[in-house]
């Protein structure tokens, strides 16, 4: 298992590539951070540790919650890619996103998945169940234990146990379940509970056995996952491992299981060879990041929701659609997206009703037919000078080129005339990326494209409603929790055509993201 404070902690990442990784140019492990990480401990174990586990939790439920939909597909690696823009590499899963940007994500660390797939309620019984009960007497003692004897015939006296000194080492095959357990209780608590349903329905039993494994081989503050006995437990966890394995005689498959899953647990690393890719992680994290903020204002303010480029899992999801109310699990999407990317992004999008009715027909547009930009291609009379003499009006609009602009939100901002739209834009980039934008002629261009976006997005909805705030939602750890207003706060940048960038706490936005997951 890694040592978390020997991880060399990567910020800002050229390649955005968030995980964990063999370091190309020095022994040892580099762990990538989100972007926005610039003010993380380094060398921190318990930070590092925290990290990585909310990390590995984020990982394993956007492949779960993406895993059947239009946005991603497990593929056979022989599969053609252009089906649905995706395929099984080593050891992971490759997506493309809305602009045709590939994403690889690796969420399986071999060493933690084998603990949670060798958990089999049966196996573990039926290994408890072949080993035979057997007492220590001390023959030396019994007069001790006169009071608590049975008396039988022909003056016989039973004693069915003493209180002797805990023996250093009894091997059993059941000592390999207790230490078993120990560690997947280990991981439990890590992961915070969020495990498969089998050993959550098992968790008691599971802290029982692991009990008694720390009882006989560990101090009560000892522990895998502690910065100051990780290395010591884990190397009396190996050696237990051994003297088990040396001196259990009856091995079966059940036994076998248990064994590999442990010693994979305790010797392993990620491994190309081992079908853990070359490494744990995502590289491309916005589609990441998208879904996290998604889900908190999906939570936090569902009533406030306009539109959203969307289709997230939610246990309550608001304004469903009738014909998606059989579905499981549950998501937010009620209209089916507009072609035209090419077969990327979300297949269903969420929008509501807006204020603004229909022209002729009865009924009001939906906010993603405000989203809309249209180009009349047929000639037509415009005099500035007087405006009474323009031919506009009455033309034939249904020859007009149109596309529908996707911004990633659009938010009502309640005032007391009514309400004015807040443009949100999640961007899993640097600050430093819109403070210095000529650092790199890539980066100018996608500068000036996510500008032009953004501004089209304005555009298209201020011809029916006011924009209050157009903001570029991007991802930042704090130190401290921000005041007055704990999700982030706005950098004071140059001047960005009016849109704003707001630095959203990272772990605010990962803890809704992960709860009910």
């Amino acid at each position: 298992m890694f040592d978390f404070s020997s991880f060399k902690l990567i910020k800002n990442s050229n390649d955005f590539f968030v995980g964990i990784r063999k370091s190309a140019l020095e022994d040892g492990y580099e762990f990538c951070l989100p972007n926005g990480f610039d003010n993380f401990p380094d060398g921190n174990f318990n930070e590092v540790r925290d990290l990585f586990f909310k990390m590995y939790r984020t990982f394993r439920k956007f492949e779960r919650d993406n895993t059947g939909t239009n946005r991603f597909n497990l593929n056979r690696s022989d599969f053609q890619q252009d089906q649905d823009q995706t395929t099984l590499s080593a050891g992971g899963v490759s997506m493309q996103t809305e602009d045709g940007e590939v994403c690889v994500l690796y969420s399986k660390i071999k060493m933690i998945e084998r603990v949670l797939e060798a958990y089999d309620d049966l196996a573990i019984n039926s290994i408890q169940k072949k080993a035979r009960r057997s007492e220590d007497i001390d023959y030396s003692q019994l007069y001790k234990y006169l009071d608590r004897a049975i008396y039988l015939d022909n003056d016989v006296i039973y004693v069915e146990a003493m209180d002797l000194p805990r023996p250093t080492v009894r091997y059993e095959s059941t000592d390999i379940v207790n230490l078993y357990c120990y560690i997947l209780d280990e991981i439990v608590q890590q992961l915070d509970g969020d495990v498969p349903d089998n050993i959550q329905a098992h968790s008691q039993d599971i802290r029982f056995l692991a009990q008694r494994f720390q009882d006989g081989y560990l101090t009560s503050n000892q522990s895998i996952f502690d910065k100051d006995t990780f290395g010591e437990t884990i190397s009396i966890l190996k050696e237990a491992l051994d003297n088990i394995d040396k001196n259990t005689y009856y091995k079966d498959a059940d036994y076998w299981g248990l064994y590999e899953a442990i010693e994979i647990f305790l010797y392993g690393e990620i491994n190309p060879d081992q079908n853990d890719g070359d490494y744990w992680g995502i590289k491309g994290f916005s589609l990441v990041w998208e879904d996290m903020c998604n889900t908190y204002f999906f939570k936090e303010y569902p009533d406030k929701i306009c539109y959203a480029d969307t289709d997230i899992p939610l246990k309550d999801p608001p304004n469903p659609e009738s014909e998606r109310q059989g579905e499981e699990p549950k998501r937010v999407g009620n209209h089916q997206a507009n072609h035209g990317n090419y077969g990327y992004g979300n297949k269903w999008i969420y929008r509501t009703i807006s204020n603004i009715p229909y022209p002729k027909n009865p009924g009001n547009f939906g906010w993603n037919e405000l989203l809309c930009i249209e180009l009349d291609t047929q000639p037509g009379t415009l005099v500035y000078s007087n405006p009474r003499y323009n031919e506009l009006e009455n033309r034939d609009r249904s020859r007009a080129m149109r596309r529908f602009p996707r911004p990633d939100l659009v938010l009502k901002l309640e005032t007391q005339n009514g309400f004015k739209l807040r443009i949100l834009d999640y961007k899993d980039v640097p600050l430093d990326f819109y403070l210095n934008p000529s650092s790199s002629p890539k980066s100018k261009n996608k500068y000036n494209n996510d500008i032009f976006k953004q501004l089209t997005y304005e555009f298209a909805l201020q011809q029916t409603h006011t924009v209050a705030e157009s903001v570029f939602f991007i991802p930042w750890y704090y130190t401290a929790e921000p005041e007055p207003d704990p999700l982030g706060e706005t950098e004071q940048q140059p001047e960005m055509k009016g849109i704003k960038i707001f630095k959203a706490n990272f772990f605010i936005i990962q803890k809704l993201y992960l709860e009910n997951s």
